[in-house]
């Protein structure tokens, strides 16, 4: 099992603010647009090109291909297929009905060189959610303020989640991006098979040399906007 920092710096309240077309849930998203191509008797390569997008963008996407599923669909492109299917806005638009709100721990940092460290004084050591019956079941690393300005890249902060268990065996895990247990520590990266062992890559496909082999890693399952 995971272990999970005691509440001791506050929550930071999040119930009821359901993700929009913008920032929901990767998973969750990935689900639509299958349940989207579904109802249409479309493959997700035909869902792609009847909205103007490159297929491979959205296979990518929907297979976590390393370069293209990394990212999630930019605003662009979700508002492309938006505009070819106006179901697509209005089921990723509906807040889900949720009866109980779950209190989710955040248990470090991921700083800019991919390590999680612990939490700084001030920083909240949990968070509400009413998103899924099945939070408490899962933690949260926060991305650092500075992760993303030191790369150039968007600076937006988010919550990582993962659940509270290690997958039975890295194979499942495997170019998937994972919270992991390594040799050096504990990182959140894309879990890459070597010649020898498991390693992490960064976001841009370069190991993460810091890290050392994987040694345990959980998937993260959700990402959510601060």
């Amino acid at each position: 099992m995971l272990k999970c920092n005691q509440s001791i710096f506050g929550v930071l309240n999040m119930v009821g603010n359901n993700a929009n077309v913008l920032d929901m849930e990767k998973e969750q998203l990935k689900q639509v647009i299958k349940n989207l191509a579904k109802k249409n008797n479309m493959t997700a390569s035909d869902l792609a090109t009847q909205a103007g997008v490159a297929p491979s963008t959205i296979t990518g996407f929907l297979n976590d291909v390393p370069g293209r599923g990394h990212y999630g669909l930019s605003a662009r492109t979700q508002g492309k297929i938006s505009d070819a299917f106006p179901e697509f806005r209005e089921q990723i638009e509906t807040p889900q009905v949720i009866a109980s709100t779950f209190s989710v721990p955040i248990i470090g940092m991921w700083d800019a060189d991919y390590r999680v460290n612990g939490l700084q004084l001030g920083m909240p050591s949990s968070f509400l959610t009413s998103w899924s019956n099945e939070m408490d079941n899962y933690s949260a690393v926060i991305r650092s303020p500075n992760f993303f300005s030191k790369l150039n890249l968007n600076t937006e902060n988010r919550f990582y989640l993962f659940k509270n268990v290690y997958a039975d065996s890295l194979t499942e895990t495997e170019n998937k991006q994972v919270y992991a247990t390594t040799e050096h520590g504990n990182f959140i990266g894309y879990q890459t098979k070597g010649k020898d062992a498991y390693y992490l890559n960064n976001f841009f496909d370069k190991r993460i040399e810091i890290a050392g082999k994987v040694l345990k890693a959980s998937k993260i399952e959700w990402t959510r906007q601060v």
